[in-house]
């Protein structure tokens, strides 16, 4: 339903002040410490604290690219080693389903608009990568950065559902939205 003819590492997208490029496996060792940080793992639902080799593991897979996902590692454009300050994750595995997005940043890079700049080029790119008519996310309850971020970027809520968080050890409510295309594109 949803085809990915890249099966290699994509060209990276670069916007005003970031580049959001394809996974090395380097990344897992800057993208750990962002994992163990509770602040953070607490709603993106990763184990806490994070077991050695988690992050690995994770990016091993992403080093496949699968043709069902696109993992975009962001970071900023002014940094000439590219370290990863974050990660915007896509999944289109089930075909009854618009593909899901979640996404994170490190703590100290927080309040500065990298990810809502991070997620509109993400956003373009998966609605054409995908030629899907939505795309979903979730946010769990109290996680006001992601309602107010996914409201601005015109998500809309499309109800709830209850979810397994490894950082906290408890099933937990989480607010179910979409966007669809043409809401996106009517910017």
């Amino acid at each position: 339903m949803f085809p990915n003819p890249v099966l290699q590492a994509p060209a990276p997208i670069v916007t005003r002040r970031l580049r959001l490029r394809a996974p090395k496996l380097e990344d897992a060792f800057e993208i750990d410490p962002i994992y163990n940080d509770f602040e953070v793992a607490r709603w993106i639902n990763v184990p806490h604290p994070c077991p050695t080799g988690f992050a690995l593991e994770r990016f091993q897979r992403f080093l496949t690219f699968p043709p069902h996902e696109r993992c975009f590692i962001v970071s900023k454009k002014s940094d000439k080693k590219q370290r990863a300050i974050g990660l915007i994750l896509a999944n289109w595995t089930d075909a009854e389903k618009p593909p899901i997005i979640g996404f994170f940043l490190a703590s100290r890079f927080h309040g500065k608009g990298f990810m809502g700049e991070a997620l509109d080029a993400a956003l373009k790119e998966l609605f054409r990568l995908t030629n899907a008519e939505a795309i979903r996310a979730s946010f769990y309850d109290g996680n006001i950065a992601s309602d107010v971020l996914l409201k601005k970027k015109r998500f809309k809520p499309v109800g709830t559902s209850m979810d397994f968080n490894r950082a906290t050890g408890k099933t937990e409510k989480q607010t179910d939205l979409i966007l669809t295309r043409s809401v996106f594109e009517a910017e």
